[in-house]
């Protein structure tokens, strides 16, 4: 006689063909079903906070308030090139009445008092270099003699 189902007839059962034990997770918690530990949320002190931001705000405030207050601190003035150029060939024109045609001088200089710098100009002709010496720190300049 035929058994209508498999084990029925007293021996082992015999598993059901395709079905299998699910295999363990590849990604996730461990597999082996234990939960990760869940840590207490760290706080952060306010002292530390404290210690920390404030230093920071003072060195801030104190780049800003000099910024503000003290001239040149965060913005350095300098020359106009081209009105330069031009105040340095009317004095050798005008003040040495030279015959001055070409006057270059290196853009972005510095108006510190008594720092001085070389021009290079045109006179008769000739190349020469001028020393232009900062007097003020309004812009006010001395034109030496071409050298």
């Amino acid at each position: 006689m035929t058994t209508p189902y498999p084990g029925a007839d007293g021996g082992s059962p015999t598993p059901a063909p395709g079905w299998a034990p699910a295999p363990p997770a590849q990604w996730g918690p461990d597999s082996t079903g234990a939960s990760p530990p869940v840590g207490r949320r760290r706080r952060v002190s306010r002292k530390l906070v404290i210690a920390v931001a404030g230093p920071v705000v003072a060195v801030v405030a104190l780049v800003l308030v000099l910024g503000l207050a003290w001239p040149g601190f965060l913005h350095r003035k300098v020359f106009d090139t081209a009105a330069l150029q031009q105040g340095v060939l009317s004095v050798l024109r005008e003040d040495y009445q030279l015959d001055a045609d070409l006057v270059a001088c290196p853009p972005g200089r510095s108006v510190t008092v008594g720092s001085s710098f070389s021009c290079s100009a045109q006179v008769a002709g000739a190349p020469a270099t001028v020393t232009v010496t900062v007097l003020s720190r309004d812009g006010r300049f001395e034109v030496g003699r071409p050298q």
